[in-house]
């Protein structure tokens, strides 16, 4: 509660959010993968002797420099300033947990770009055996860089005994116990299969954009990128395995829990799974695959990318961090959770209300402040994900026992934090979203229906 909140018009912080790191995780799993492809295909053209292979690497190799180390590039610094913003605590927490972490990352993703650089630039300077050594050397790099970021990653959906180490003092367990959670594996395997695919894909792009190049040349090479988008075999089977270690909840969401979830994890198989086929019958019968195909089965693959990271992103609510990180940026810890309860969310939000202006403040702008302190980080007003249809038709009494019993009524919500006074201001808030709330009043439901729980 000690950071400035961002409120995003619209599109809302989370899409924000979505739209960068989508991107940017696309980006980077084609960088792993083409530094592996052009890797093995230099090894094997040089081993063969097949100059037409030899040649497609060589002019492929630009395309290194060109993607990951400028766009690449932009969409990383673009997820650090949209998570620094929109999710101030969850960055600050990911940092200090893991600062050497992020320390081993940089020095890999530096190794992968010197040795891209050079890569590209030693053609002619170069002995092809210390040629094919900096390409191993920047395949490994950047393979590395995945397999430090998996394990931060995949931290934030299970921390298995991160937070009973860290309690014991355990610093060192605890880091291990974090970074090899029990997604780690599963989620490595598949992040490295779709980096494979997408390199294929690419490959098959951009073989069409070199014009010296024959339709024979084309079957050669095109057929060669199919075989790295062949592993997505292993998709079903690891994917069973990465569910397997997600806690029940969130792995029901995916399985019809949610639909919007349930669809975007349908997607983001069927694509692989036709992504697959394609390529084998373009190994079987030796086909030749057109610009349109090409640019279709990498739209595809953008497809599954994105919709994977959704569901990877959705299954963690109501937590940023599980078990300890509330989404609305609230630690879910006994002590924390009784202040906030006690002294009042608004009275730790100087950023949203000002203690000058909060003991003068409405009940509606009070109920404001209150939705920008614990709403804001995934809720627009009346955009994407916005509380407005929502809440349509709803009466005050209705909006009272939702807040009230907001994380019993919706798994996927996290409870409401702080007075009874902040929750009947955030009500009136509401409330005042409706804009018909006046002509068409709900059907008013008894509290004594409902069966409280207890707040939290």
């Amino acid at each position: 509660m000690h950071y400035p909140a961002l409120s995003v018009p619209q599109i809302g912080g989370g899409s924000l959010i979505a739209i960068v790191a989508i991107v940017h995780v696309f980006i980077a799993h084609f960088a792993v993968g083409a530094g592996i492809l052009n890797a093995v295909a230099e090894t094997l053209a040089r081993r063969r002797g097949d100059a037409l292979l030899l040649r497609f690497v060589r002019d492929s190799s630009k395309v290194l420099i060109l993607i990951p180390f400028v766009l690449g590039a932009v969409t990383g610094v673009g997820i650090w300033f949209t998570i620094a913003v929109v999710a101030p605590r969850a960055t600050s927490m990911l940092i200090h947990n893991f600062v050497w972490g992020w320390a081993t990352e940089w020095v890999f993703f530096f190794v992968e770009i010197a040795a891209g650089y050079v890569y590209y630039y030693s053609w002619d300077k170069l002995s092809p055996r210390r040629h094919l050594i900096v390409g191993w050397i920047y395949a490994g790099a950047a393979w590395m860089s995945l397999v430090v970021i998996n394990g931060i990653i995949t931290f934030m959906l299970t921390t298995g005994r991160w937070q009973s180490l860290r309690a014991e003092g355990r610093w060192d367990a605890a880091f291990w116990y974090a970074i090899l959670n029990p997604t780690y594996w599963p989620s490595l395997v598949l992040r490295t299969v779709s980096a494979l695919a997408i390199a294929g894909i690419a490959a098959c792009v951009l073989v069409h954009f070199l014009k010296s190049y024959t339709r024979d040349d084309r079957i050669g090479i095109i057929r060669l990128a199919s075989y790295f988008m062949l592993p997505l075999l292993l998709m079903p089977p690891v994917a069973v395995w990465y569910f397997f270690q997600v806690p029940r909840f969130p792995r029901d969401l995916p399985f019809g829990g949610s639909i919007a979830m349930t669809m975007f994890f349908l997607f983001g198989g069927v694509c692989s799974a036709l992504i697959f086929l394609y390529a084998l019958g373009v190994i079987r019968r030796h086909e030749h695959v057109s610009l349109g195909s090409a640019l279709m089965l990498l739209s595809m693959a953008f497809v599954a990318t994105g919709s994977m990271e959704y569901v990877r992103e959705g299954i963690r609510k109501p937590y940023v961090i599980r078990g300890y990180l509330w989404s609305s940026g609230i630690a879910d810890q006994p002590a924390e959770l009784a202040r906030l309860n006690g002294e009042g969310i608004l009275t730790h939000s100087p950023w949203i209300a000002p203690a000058d202006r909060l003991a003068r403040a409405d009940l509606r702008t009070r109920g404001e402040w209150v939705f920008k302190a614990e709403c804001i980080q995934c809720h627009t007003v009346d955009g994407v994900n916005g509380v407005t249809p929502l809440v349509y038709g709803w009466n005050r009494e209705m909006l009272d026992i939702n807040i009230r019993y907001l994380h019993r009524l919706k798994g996927f919500m996290p409870p409401f934090i702080g007075t009874d006074a902040e929750r009947d201001a955030l009500a009136e808030y509401l409330f005042s979203l409706s804009p018909t709330h006046h002509e068409d009043p709900p059907i008013a439901i008894p509290v004594a229906a409902v069966q409280p729980g207890g707040r939290p």
